[in-house]
């Protein structure tokens, strides 16, 4: 009974114990974590005012924008210091808008174990005196980002400008897409423009918006703001499965073309399907969705399908594929053609490797072996020019043979 009644009295007792030990040791780190704010404000503080800015930041500076606790000297804490630095527009209505009248420094520090923030801290740097005409003979670039398919503005892409006098700067996009980057030095003839390039996982740019051409690339001269808008989408995929006259699978060796507006480029393939998946370029760029692409087939057996038109993908943003079925006609004329394989005596050569290539639009590619007769057979389509390339091949010895087609006939390969 009285064991009973004291785990009953007890087991209350240790849980207000252990709560307020936890309660003290979350005191006791919001406290160092409130040291180590308030010194990283310091060495902000201690800064040139264009030193002040992350390291590759907008605006672009030499403070780190991430490190532990213990960089300043902080002890017994296993915590993150991140500091972010932004330019602040708060020029009166009186004053030339700059975009870059202070900057806001903002320290945040995090505990390490579960992401908890412990205490964040924000001061202001103002700059120079200057007057109300400060930063005339600086520029601005404002950029917006954007899905090109949707309209709609792309939130948290990362966007840089580089290439000029001033220091790169990289800045996140805000809620409209936009990101701003004031106070840039004129362009010059040495240094002669700003490239704006963005990146988003998951996301390419269109070409139009890449530099050198004029909506990612731009002078800059005093006073000047240039204001862009780059376009970004989800690349597509397209999927072709030939079929056979019948409706069975092709599975040999063929050549596709796929075309748009945007270019036309041609893949050979074999196994029944070609894929050019999102991570794959076509005329030199991810498939850019919803335009219209084509897709024609060229089989090696001289098979050549009509062009099958498709809007590309099936449903953007959710569904990033389409698939072409493309159907080959049955051959036009076929006719049998031999080749028969000798060797420089005049006599058969049984098992050589024999490749019939050429044909209507040079897509022909047939592969047999002589029998023993010295002899291999294919089907063609009836051609007269560019004609045929007959080739065998035994061993070190090869030879080749050219001829039109027109109808049955044999070919003769020597090989030496």
């Amino acid at each position: 009974m009285a064991t009973t009644l004291f785990l009953c009295v007890s087991a209350p007792l240790v849980g207000v114990l252990l709560a307020s030990v936890a309660q003290q040791k979350l005191s006791r780190e919001r406290t160092l974590a409130t040291q180590a704010a308030q010194s990283a404000i310091e060495s902000v503080r201690a800064l040139p005012y264009n030193a002040v800015g992350t390291q590759n930041g907008n605006p672009a500076g030499t403070v780190v924008p991430s490190q532990p606790a213990s960089q300043f000297g902080i002890s017994g804490l296993d915590a993150t210091v991140t500091t972010r630095i932004s330019f602040m527009d708060d020029a009166p209505s009186t004053s030339y808008r700059t975009r870059a009248d202070y900057k806001r420094v903002v320290v945040t520090v995090t505990r390490n174990a579960d992401s908890r923030r412990l205490t964040q801290d924000v001061t202001y740097v103002a700059p120079p005196g200057g007057g109300t005409y400060a930063g005339q003979n600086e520029g601005i670039v404002l950029a917006q980002v954007i899905d090109g398919a949707l309209n709609t503005p792309i939130v948290g892409a990362s966007v840089t400008l580089g290439g000029g006098p001033t220091a790169a700067r990289t800045d996140i996009t805000d809620t409209s897409g936009s990101v701003v980057f004031p106070a840039l030095l004129p362009t010059n003839a040495s240094l002669n423009h700003y490239d704006v390039t963005a990146a988003m996982t998951g996301y390419a740019t269109k070409r139009e918006d890449t530099p050198p051409s004029s909506a990612a690339r731009t002078t800059i001269v005093g006073g000047q703001t240039f204001q862009t808008i780059i376009r970004v989408y989800k690349p597509s995929s397209i999927s072709v499965v030939p079929r056979n006259a019948d409706g069975t699978a092709y599975t040999g060796q063929a050549t596709v073309t796929i075309s748009s507006t945007r270019g036309t480029q041609s893949f050979p393939f074999s196994g029944g399907q070609f894929t050019l998946a999102a991570s794959d370029t076509l005329a030199g760029e991810p498939i850019v969705p919803n335009i219209q692409y084509t897709v024609q087939v060229f089989a090696a057996t001289g098979a050549t399908s009509n062009a099958v038109a498709q809007l590309v993908p099936t449903a953007y943003p959710t569904d990033l594929t389409r698939t072409f079925v493309v159907p080959l006609p049955p051959l036009v004329a076929p006719q049998s053609l031999t080749v028969k394989v000798v060797n420089g005596s005049k006599a058969k050569v049984t098992g050589a490797a024999v490749t019939v290539s050429g044909g209507p639009g040079g897509y022909v590619l047939l592969t047999g072996t002589s029998d023993a007769t010295g002899s291999a057979v294919f089907t063609v389509p009836s051609n007269s020019s560019p004609g045929y390339t007959m080739t065998a091949k035994s061993g070190t010895l090869t030879g080749t043979a050219t001829s039109a087609v027109t109808g049955a006939s044999t070919t003769t390969v020597t090989v030496k």
